[in-house]
């Protein structure tokens, strides 16, 4: 058939055989069909000249008599249309569509995965974090690579160039755990796509965590008493008993503000959710972190200040009413902190002190497991046991901070006498169960 020029033809092409064109505004040849009543434009890629025209026309007329005697496979012929279009075609062809993993580009399956698998995935929370990293990690990288070309290889290149992107690590190496949390979406597309597919195929994620390099793990903070005090002194003082409570409990953000009001109830605070990142959850990070925590005389000042001053039902509020923001109380700590002079902590440094404190007054580690929410002491012992210079300087200190219904609640009976580590005696009773 002759080619033609222009725009593709006013008139309807002849359904039987087709016609070969060139559009208006492109030197590139298309072929011009219907199949199954639907009717293809496709461009070949190939420029209008009179070889390639012998080409199209001849590419054509084999299709016509493919589709005539039944044997026309769309996704054979056009290997380069969408996933989608195949599997169209190929229902109606009364086949199953099964592409091979060199056929399918990542960025078009995780098209599809978004609208199709993703709104069912985890927690509102988790698929914020998850679409952000494919979003802005993984597609960028992979996006126009097949699943073929997704090896162990080129995932270990992808982790390798991960960096900060914000913050005052802003161009350094992510952390080892947090290209661990990247993959784990990648991972999900990947087994989906796997399933979906019917592909069996080696896992480019195959012992890749033994080739990230390790993290140096980095020694919790403790504050010594003294600092614990300048620190008070500048920090807003809104915030004041919102910080006490902390470092009496070793609650985290988090966790007070999750706290309702109800949540007090005679001698113990329950704690049984959390609010993170504006979301309430009703389950704590681990079944242990689902815990009651004995209301010493410390304790109950700090809570009567903060059920006193807001009508909320919620237990620890911002300035204006609202619940504790965990970015926002960050904030203000980093400039107590600042103003104070005192070694870089973080707001998280008060539950490890809380546990370091605990351990130098003499607190039975057991106790300190319930209290901390931890599934055993071995726990408690290798992260906080660790010796801190001048600690015990301050025991007395903190115990009297702390208070002696710290360490001897009121139901206890028969307490042996207490006596911390370096052999002084504050006279003060130990648990024991």
């Amino acid at each position: 058939m002759k080619a033609k020029k222009g725009t593709l033809a006013p008139e309807e092409p002849a359904k039987e055989i087709g016609s070969v064109k060139r559009r208006k505004d492109s030197k590139k040849l298309y072929v011009d069909f219907y199949y199954f009543g639907h009717r293809i434009i496709r461009s070949t890629e190939l420029n209008d000249t009179p070889a390639n025209g012998q080409k199209v026309r001849d590419f054509l007329k084999r299709s016509m008599e493919k589709i005539e005697a039944g044997t026309f496979k769309f996704a054979e012929e056009f290997p380069g249309a969408t996933s989608k279009e195949k599997a169209f075609f190929a229902n109606l062809e009364g086949r199953e569509y099964r592409p091979e993993p060199h056929n399918v580009k990542f960025g078009e399956y995780v098209k599809e995965w978004l609208k199709t698998t993703f709104p069912s995935f985890g927690s509102p929370t988790k698929r914020r974090d998850y679409k952000e990293a494919i979003k802005t990690r993984i597609l960028p990288h992979f996006r126009n690579m097949t699943f073929h070309q997704i090896t162990g290889q080129e995932l270990f290149r992808f982790t390798e160039s991960l960096k900060c992107s914000r913050g005052s690590n802003k161009g350094k190496p992510l952390s080892r755990a947090r290209k661990i949390n990247l993959l784990i979406p990648f991972r999900a597309i990947w087994n989906d796509a796997c399933d979906h597919h019917r592909w069996v195929i080696k896992s480019p994620f195959d012992n890749l965590h033994k080739k990230l390099p390790k993290t140096v793990k980095k020694e919790h903070t403790v504050i010594r008493f003294n600092d614990w005090l300048l620190f008070l002194d500048n920090l807003e003082e809104h915030y004041r008993p919102i910080a006490e409570l902390m470092i009496l409990t070793g609650m985290i953000p988090s966790e007070m503000a999750g706290l309702r009001k109800e949540d007090i109830t005679g001698d113990y605070i329950n704690l049984n959710r959390s609010y993170v990142l504006g979301e309430e959850k009703q389950t704590m990070k681990t079944a242990f972190r689902k815990r009651q925590i004995f209301i010493t005389k410390a304790i109950r000042s700090r809570l009567d200040v903060l059920q006193a001053r807001t009508p909320s039902p919620y237990l620890v509020t911002t300035p204006r009413g609202t619940r504790l923001n965990s970015t926002d109380f960050a904030k203000v700590w980093k400039k107590a902190v600042t103003l104070s002079g005192i070694p870089e902590v973080t707001s998280y440094s008060a539950r490890h002190s809380f546990a370091a404190w605990s351990l130098t007054i003499g607190i039975n580690p057991l106790r300190l497991v319930s209290l901390m929410g931890h599934a055993s002491k071995q726990m408690v012992f290798e992260v906080y046991g660790n010796y801190v210079e001048g600690l015990e300087e301050d025991a007395e200190q903190i115990f009297e901070y702390f208070g002696q219904d710290f360490i001897t609640p009121q139901k206890t009976k028969n307490p042996a006498l207490f006596s911390h580590s370096t052999g002084h005696s504050f006279g003060v009773t130990a648990i024991t169960y």
